[in-house]
């Protein structure tokens, strides 16, 4: 982990080193992350309030288009759902709790992952008025690599947290999002740059081999949504 930070800290340097046509980030800010799903008898139950940071690069093609990539760490991400029927819905966590396989209906479950993000996506840049120059960045697409997962658990007679759910949560997971923002220019080789991003998980986030009280298997497609606000420094 601390090779990784050391990497999105120096790296907008090198990347900004091998060439003109090249530009470098470094990015970081909260962001509100939720989960939802397809089964109707799931509910959104709250969200996250995380943090992520990113170091992006950015390759310019044309004057005001370009190719961006990267890599970032996202910490607290997901959200909790509600279940209108129980069983053993973790069935691949051991659980510190007595009977952690026959959880009740309407019992919550809460999600907390952290990530390594590899995003990639097209970005858009007007020209200059004054200082400030605008950008739209869309699509992005992002692999979402688990580093860990951490689970809570409320129900009636049942409460619990901190529990380690990895084996719950997909070890990849590819996702879109969209953003836009501004970039303030400090001086001639720095800019300041504030924005806004929303991303979603195309794929199942959440493992699939529960099975409900009536023997029918847990089968939802789960995503994490988030809204990232962001800040950083363009070299």
């Amino acid at each position: 982990m601390k090779k990784l930070l050391l990497i999105l800290l120096v790296g907008p340097c090198i990347i900004k080193a091998q060439s003109d046509h090249f530009k470098a980030s470094l990015i970081l800010g909260p962001s509100f992350s939720w989960m939802s799903s397809d089964d109707k008898n799931i509910t959104t139950e709250s969200n996250q309030l995380g943090f992520k940071l990113h170091l992006e690069s950015e390759y310019i093609f044309l004057q005001k288009f370009s190719v961006t990539g990267g890599l970032g760490l996202s910490f607290v991400q997901g959200g909790k759902l509600g279940y209108a029927q129980g069983g053993n819905l973790w069935s691949e966590t051991a659980l510190d709790i007595p009977k952690g396989d026959s959880l009740p209906n309407g019992v919550i479950l809460g999600y907390t992952v952290k990530y390594l993000e590899i995003p990639i996506g097209f970005k858009m840049t007007t020209g200059a008025y004054g200082r400030y120059r605008f950008f739209a960045q869309l699509p992005e697409f992002f692999l979402g690599l688990r580093l860990g997962a951490r689970g809570d658990i409320a129900g009636q007679g049942v409460s619990t947290s901190d529990e380690n759910i990895k084996h719950q949560v997909q070890f990849l997971s590819i996702g879109w999002g969209l953003g836009g923002g501004t970039i303030y220019r400090l001086r001639d080789d720095l800019d300041l740059m504030i924005g806004v991003r929303y991303q979603q998980s195309i794929t199942d986030v959440t493992d699939d081999s529960g099975k409900y009280f009536d023997g029918k298997s847990q089968n939802s497609k789960d995503k994490i949504n988030s809204i990232d606000f962001r800040i950083g420094v363009v070299f």
